[in-house]
């Protein structure tokens, strides 16, 4: 008690970190309960607007939907989008504005990085990831991704792709692997 007296600060923290795991705990078990009981469901609220207007912008690679796109993009996103612009079955690509665009709500929320349209009318999210972010967050995100998938119909796909590594969870995969598919397509 002397110590709890003397840092309480301390002590508050722990409480508090033991009270929100916990609590994290309970919201994966609560959600993946209701979407199995069909309490969730996927409804289309989303719609592409006619023009964007990002902060820092590029224009050079082909097939984008709009005339300019979301020049943020770090080595491998651009990496992900010239190889998909080069494939014949990519109708147009178009880089998600995080926080600001599209996401996938559920325990937690998905920004996938990249909108593309295939050819034949099958819309792909792509969220890319370099290795290192193979993590438990990236799991629980790849995780909800798969299950929008699901929910959304056979015509919307939802990709977590990390530069070499194959992670084997649902949703994520190797470079490699996911251009393969992706061909397939």
């Amino acid at each position: 008690m002397t110590e709890l007296e003397q840092m309480p600060d301390l002590y508050a923290a722990k409480i508090k970190e033991k009270v929100d795991a916990l609590l994290a705990e309970h919201e994966l078990e609560v959600f993946h309960k209701w979407l199995e009981q069909d309490y969730i469901q996927c409804q289309p609220m989303y719609e592409l607007t006619e023009s964007i207007m990002p902060a820092k912008t590029i224009s050079s690679i082909p097939k984008s939907l709009y005339e300019e796109e979301d020049g943020n993009l770090n080595d491998y996103e651009r990496k992900v989008i010239w190889e998909l612009s080069g494939l014949d079955n990519v109708k147009w690509w178009h880089r998600n504005i995080a926080r600001k665009e599209f996401a996938i709500n559920g325990v937690v929320t998905v920004y996938p990085d990249l909108m593309v349209m295939l050819e034949n009318g099958k819309m792909l999210l792509i969220e890319t990831k370099g290795d290192h972010l193979d993590n438990d967050e990236s799991k629980e995100k790849a995780k909800t991704g798969a299950e929008w998938a699901a929910l959304a119909g056979r015509m919307y796909k939802y990709y977590m792709v990390f530069e070499t590594k194959n992670p084997g969870y649902c949703g994520a995969f190797s470079h490699d692997k996911f251009m393969e598919i992706v061909k397939g397509l």
